[in-house]
C-alpha cells in the first residue's frame, strides 16, 4: 500500500466534527470507520455527490495513511459533511442552541447585565434556545 505526500493542517475543521478524526491522522481505518456509519444510517448516498463516495472509496482503497495537505484538506471537507448529516436531532438542536445562547448572553452582556455571561454554559438554556428556534417540542 501508498502513504501518500507530506503532513498538512486541519484548523478549518468545524466544531461538530468527530474527535477521533482530529486526534489521529486520517487513515483508511478511520475512512471505513465513517462510512460504515454514513451506509448504515443511510445518508451516505444523500449527502455526498458521485464524485466525493468515489473519492473516500479510492482513497480507502489505495492509501494507508493520508499524508498529503490537499488531500487531507478535501478529505475533511468531504468527511465533515458527512458527519453533518449524521448529527442526530438533539445534537442539532444542542448545536443551533450553543450558537445562539453565546449571541444573547454577548448582547446582554453589552446591555451590562453581567450575570449573563454564565447564559452560554447553561445546557438547560441552549437545548431550550434551540428548541424554540428549530421548532422540536
Amino acid at each position: 500500500m501508498v502513504i501518500v505526500g507530506s503532513s498538512g493542517s486541519r484548523a478549518s475543521v468545524p466544531d461538530s466534527f468527530s474527535r477521533k478524526l482530529l486526534e489521529r491522522p486520517i487513515t483508511r481505518e478511520v475512512l471505513i470507520g465513517i462510512k460504515t456509519r454514513g451506509l448504515r444510517r443511510r445518508v451516505w448516498y444523500g449527502a455526498l455527490d458521485r464524485m466525493e463516495r468515489g473519492l473516500v472509496d479510492l482513497t480507502i482503497r489505495w492509501v494507508d495513511k493520508v499524508r498529503s495537505g490537499r488531500m487531507t484538506e478535501t478529505l475533511v471537507r468531504i468527511l465533515a459533511k458527512l458527519a453533518q448529516a449524521l448529527e442526530t436531532g438533539m445534537g442539532k438542536v444542542l448545536g443551533k442552541g450553543r450558537v445562539l445562547a453565546a449571541r444573547a448572553s454577548e448582547l446582554a452582556v453589552k446591555w451590562g447585565n453581567v450575570s449573563a455571561y454564565s447564559w452560554r454554559y447553561e445546557q438547560g438554556f441552549c437545548r431550550a434556545i434551540g428548541l424554540g428556534i428549530v421548532g422540536f417540542s
